[in-house]
């Protein structure tokens, strides 16, 4: 094939694309447009470049000239009346005297809708988010003495912007305190409403409270009503202070972070204590329940498992139990109220990288 008939087939076929495609000489003018764009812009040869896009001077940001100086591809969007074009300018040198730009015009419309629709869902996702963050976290009691019987210090952190941990403390007389650990399995939105409603099922039953196996029944009905089928589930850890007969009743719902007690003098006893998680395979809510004698000043250590699976690829071991009561057995003073905190923050440095489960810390104080 001659150099003539090579010309004349690279012009057919660049007349017959389907892009948009014209040709600006070094004064950025336009010396040649395809049928394509001719039929979208009207004939402009001989115009300046920035006269088809309804402009009354050169371009800010104009990748003609940006591809011409880079000696590289640029790419820019542009709206032009009520369609939005992407162009991708490219440099053309011809015997390194005679220098173009060939642009080519693609008309994203659509999808610059789209895209500006989902940035709008997105930021009103976002702020529903934030909103929900800050319901959950409030949800959660403050540190503080509760009715001169419980003194609870804390730390929670959530791996996402919503979390599936959560605490609370509950008075169900004016002897009777009820406080508990829960981990709902997953993170974001689902998980958080569920540890809102686990909250709220559980700081309505009050009197009924006191029977900690009632407590799990009520769960379970409850959830088995929002028919999530197996693939949801929930751990609870919950303790009930009876100050009248210095005692602190166990039972646990699938929750493998055991309770710690930390008496006065400064020994310590993890209590046994254990069964099913509340899920759609639970039958019954019957399980065993520990009571263990307490003493003012004595502890209750309390936290999820984002603590202790914490892992570090780069030690290729995660946090664990080990981790926690390092720094138990290091504190110095556990009254500081920094304990819960510390801990946190060093299983979350332990990891050095992106965290992957909620941490939730809870330290009660019995006064």
């Amino acid at each position: 094939m001659n150099q003539t008939n090579g010309n004349s087939l690279m012009y057919d076929v660049i007349e017959r694309m389907d892009y948009m495609v014209r040709v600006m000489d070094e004064e950025s003018n336009i010396i040649y447009m395809n049928r394509k764009m001719r039929g979208e812009f009207g004939d402009k040869t001989g115009k300046k470049c920035f006269e088809l896009l309804s402009s009354e001077g050169k371009c800010i940001n104009c990748v003609s000239m940006g591809c011409k100086m880079s000696q590289n591809a640029e790419t820019k969007d542009v709206r032009i009346g009520t369609k939005v074009y992407r162009i991708i300018a490219s440099p053309v040198s011809i015997a390194k005297k005679e220098k173009f730009s060939v642009e080519i015009f693609e008309d994203v419309t659509e999808q610059t809708r789209i895209m500006e629709e989902n940035l709008r869902n997105y930021e009103k996702l976002k702020k529903d988010v934030d909103f929900a963050k800050q319901i959950q976290i409030r949800a959660l009691p403050a540190d503080g003495a509760y009715w001169d019987a419980l003194e609870i210090q804390s730390c929670y952190r959530p791996s996402e912007a919503l979390g599936g941990d959560i605490f609370d403390l509950v008075r169900i007389d004016d002897n009777r305190s009820l406080f508990y650990i829960a981990d709902v399995s997953g993170h974001g939105i689902r998980s958080s409403l569920l540890t809102i409603f686990l909250r709220q099922i559980i700081r309505g039953m009050k009197v009924e409270a006191g029977d900690l196996n009632n407590i799990l029944k009520e769960l379970l009905s409850n959830y088995n009503d929002l028919k999530m089928g197996n693939e949801q589930y929930f751990s609870i850890l919950i303790g009930l202070y009876d100050r009248e007969a210095s005692e602190v009743t166990f039972i646990n719902a699938g929750h493998n972070c055991l309770p710690l007690i930390i008496r006065r003098d400064g020994t310590k006893e993890e209590i046994s204590v254990g069964g099913m998680p509340v899920c759609g395979l639970m039958k019954k809510a019957e399980h065993e329940q520990v009571q263990v004698k307490v003493s003012a000043g004595d502890r209750i250590f309390l936290y999820t498992d984002g603590i202790t699976e914490a892992y570090s690829e780069e030690k290729k071991q995660a946090f664990g139990f080990s981790g926690v009561m390092d720094i138990i057995d290091s504190e110095e003073e556990i009254n500081s109220g920094k304990i819960t905190e510390k801990i946190v923050r060093q299983a979350c440095e332990f990891v050095s990288g992106e965290m992957l489960d909620d941490m939730a810390v809870v330290m009660i104080k019995i006064l």
